[in-house]
């Protein structure tokens, strides 16, 4: 009885894959995450901003529960999901085959059930995260979240056979379409719910592991990818509207300190690709041109910019820096060129306190 019940299981396993991919595209149709992630966040999102505005801690403290409420949720519903599929496993096993008509499309909608219930968690992370940071998504017109989405589900990525160090990888994210991102992101997340459930016993304990693996990097990923939109902003917003007139070389200059350490990590994609979306079509294409590996025609055009607005664009800069928690050799040399062709003081105990400010509450206060 157990070779029988092993033998079938791999049966299950081999032709019940294919199945089970079917039983799932017959309930779900294309886009059906896009349309899961639009009607969420015109539902739930202002509901979850305001029960955020009532949690007591730091950004720091309340971003860490919310991941950790978040990644306990996907796990226990990963466990159900591996439960369903071992269970419909053993009674097609133990029936010979005949139960298979009722078995299949039970542990179809057990994964079914599983991974929509996770995206409904990964959207709420992701609402609450933003009003963490006072980051605002706009349900009508959530084209950042796309962008930012298409990066943390790894739907766009950097190429393998490439030394760019992120060039391509922001000009992919910047023109990224939410429903085309929607539906990658939906195919993916139903072959792999398949395949990790698949596999008759290990998939309770596998499916868990991964829903909280997936769910942790998803949160760790917003989480700094919020925390850079809120810095960068703070600096803009205190530096006026002036700073706004040379954007072009912030740009730019947040470019030079992200790649100091080698290539773009998708936080710093993302917070590039927002701050293009600012500029006018043919600007945005001009400044993406200058998005090179060669800092030295960036620090010559520092000149351009005017005394009174110099200190407020390091200071943005030193923001960019700091934000991850971490100034590298290569990033304090960039920071010092910089100040050296601005005039400006570089100040690495400055820095510093920028950094532990980060680390202990998540945001600046107005003493930067």
């Amino acid at each position: 009885m157990t070779d029988m019940t092993m033998a079938d299981g791999r049966a299950m396993t081999g032709n019940g894959q294919a199945d089970l991919e079917r039983e799932l595209g017959a309930a779900i149709m294309d886009g059906w995450f896009t349309r899961l992630v639009t009607g969420y966040l015109r539902k739930h999102a202002q509901k979850v901003a305001v029960e955020d505005r009532l949690a007591k801690g730091t950004q720091t403290e309340r971003a860490e529960r919310a991941c950790r409420r978040a990644c306990v949720k996907s796990a226990v519903t990963g466990a159900l999901a591996g439960s369903a599929t071992t269970g419909a496993t053993l009674v097609t096993a133990s029936t010979e085959g005949l139960a298979a008509f009722v078995a299949i499309p039970f542990a179809a909608g057990g994964i079914m059930g599983e991974m929509v219930y996770r995206s409904f968690v990964h959207v709420e992370l992701t609402c609450e995260l933003a009003s963490i940071f006072g980051v605002d998504i706009d349900p009508d017109d959530p084209k950042g979240l796309w962008r930012l989405y298409a990066l943390a589900f790894n739907v766009e990525k950097h190429a393998h056979d490439s030394d760019d160090p992120g060039k391509g990888l922001v000009e992919r994210v910047l023109h990224v379409q939410g429903e085309q991102v929607g539906e990658e992101i939906g195919e993916v997340l139903v072959g792999e719910s398949v395949v990790r459930n698949i596999v008759p016993i290990l998939g309770v304990a596998s499916s868990s592991y991964a829903n909280y693996r997936m769910t942790k990097r998803l949160g760790d990923t917003l989480r700094r990818a919020f925390r850079y939109r809120r810095a960068l902003g703070d600096a803009l917003d205190r530096a006026g509207t002036e700073c706004h007139t040379v954007l072009d070389l912030l740009i730019e200059g947040l470019w030079f300190v992200f790649i100091a350490d080698g290539r773009l990590a998708p936080e710093e994609a993302a917070a590039l690709a927002s701050m293009l979306r600012r500029l006018p079509i043919l600007e945005q294409r001009a400044v993406s041109a200058r998005l090179v590996e060669d800092e030295l025609p960036f620090l010559a055009r520092l000149k351009e910019i005017p005394v009174e607005l110099r200190a407020s664009y390091f200071h943005a800069l030193e923001v960019a820096a700091s934000v991850d928690k971490v100034v590298s050799l290569p990033e304090r040399r960039i920071l010092r060129h910089v100040a050296h062709e601005l005039g400006v003081e570089f100040d690495m105990a400055r820095l510093s306190r920028m950094m532990a400010e980060f680390e202990k509450v998540g945001v600046l206060d107005d003493s930067f």
